[in-house]
């Protein structure tokens, strides 16, 4: 019997099996590729974040810089206006002040030729052979001193001569006591002291007698080379004499009013008019002890004590040269002349003007 032949087929066992192999290997592949493409797709994602949020960053910080330059250019803005308000008010007022020098000028031009008036008014004047050796005060300043009465028959002038009389200013004072006697002869304060006293023997009346009395921790009385210490105001030699005298006295040491108004009954003849001037409160009295570095309270101790030895009912005039830092001066000094029936003053630096 004849053997049939085998059929050949095509898809067997073995043929299926290398097509799943190789169905599974590219699912493999596949797999493989995209877990690989999903990993660099989170990378670049990250990566085009960091670039978002630095883009961000600098997206804000011009924004902000951007700002800044609009507000530097108001403020800029805001200057130029002003600037140029400023200018327009700098140049009204340069105007202005252009008017007023002219204005100046021509009133400068009148006084001139008031003056050369003047100056031909006094060259036709007649000489006059005696001179007073000290200035009469303007007429116009005569009444500066309102309710100061000097116009006693016996007046006595107590000048302070301490230290602190050549400058206004306490620390200027205190320096001060290492210059020369020259210098503090010509100290600023000490020599409106002086020209004050020019002032005030000029206003005497002719009857009147006066006489000086300088004080610091000792009592100086200025007397004339003929021994004589009430003087007559008439007599112009003798006036200045005692205003050569007292340019002599060098302002020092401390002020002891107690020992000079004490000194007052030792006086031949009893003045009816007292002219204190002082710049301040005592800083020394032989009733009251005080530290070495005397306070206020002590000073205000000092001139209670100081009041007390003043037997005296006629008027006291007080010319305050007050001292910076003295305050309560003025009003202790103040009720010592309205109690005396006087009055008290603070001259300006300006008097008197002669």
């Amino acid at each position: 019997m004849k053997r049939r032949k085998r059929e050949i087929e095509v898809f067997s066992l073995s043929f299926l099996d290398c097509i799943c192999c190789g169905f599974g290997a590219v699912l493999l592949l596949f797999v493989l590729t995209v877990g690989k493409k999903s990993d660099t797709l989170i990378d670049i994602k990250a990566k085009i974040e960091q670039v978002i949020g630095q883009m961000e960053n600098d997206i804000a910080l011009k924004d902000q810089e951007l700002k800044d330059l609009r507000r530097s250019l108001t403020t800029v803005r805001e200057k130029n206006r002003f600037a140029d308000v400023t200018i327009d008010e700098k140049k009204d007022m340069q105007t202005k002040l252009e008017d007023e020098f002219a204005l100046l000028l021509a009133q400068l031009a009148s006084m001139e030729e008031d003056l050369g008036k003047l100056i031909n008014d006094k060259e036709n004047m007649p000489m006059q052979e005696d001179k007073p050796p000290i200035p009469i005060p303007n007429e116009v300043r005569r009444q500066y001193l309102t309710g100061f009465d000097i116009q006693g028959d016996n007046v006595l002038f107590l000048i302070e001569s301490s230290g602190g009389m050549t400058h206004d200013v306490y620390e200027d004072a205190v320096n001060s006591l290492e210059d020369s006697d020259e210098e503090r002869r010509n100290a600023p304060k000490w020599k409106r002291v002086k020209t004050g006293m020019r002032w005030l023997i000029a206003n005497l009346k002719d009857t009147s007698r006066y006489k000086i009395v300088c004080f610091n921790n000792e009592v100086t009385p200025i007397e004339s080379r003929y021994g004589s210490d009430w003087f007559d105001p008439a007599d112009r030699d003798l006036t200045k004499e005692v205003l050569e005298e007292l340019d002599k006295i060098v302002p020092e040491e401390g002020a002891n009013l107690e020992k000079a108004f004490a000194n007052i009954d030792s006086f031949s003849i009893t003045p009816d008019r007292i002219v204190l001037i002082v710049d301040g409160l005592p800083t020394l009295a032989d009733s009251y002890t005080a530290p070495s570095a005397a306070d206020d309270h002590d000073r205000i101790n000092m001139f209670r004590v100081a009041k007390k030895a003043l037997v005296f009912d006629d008027p006291v005039n007080v010319l305050l040269y007050p001292m910076k830092g003295d305050p309560g001066a003025a009003v202790h000094f103040w009720r010592l002349a309205d109690d005396q029936g006087g009055a008290m003053v603070c001259p300006s630096k300006s008097w008197p003007n002669i």
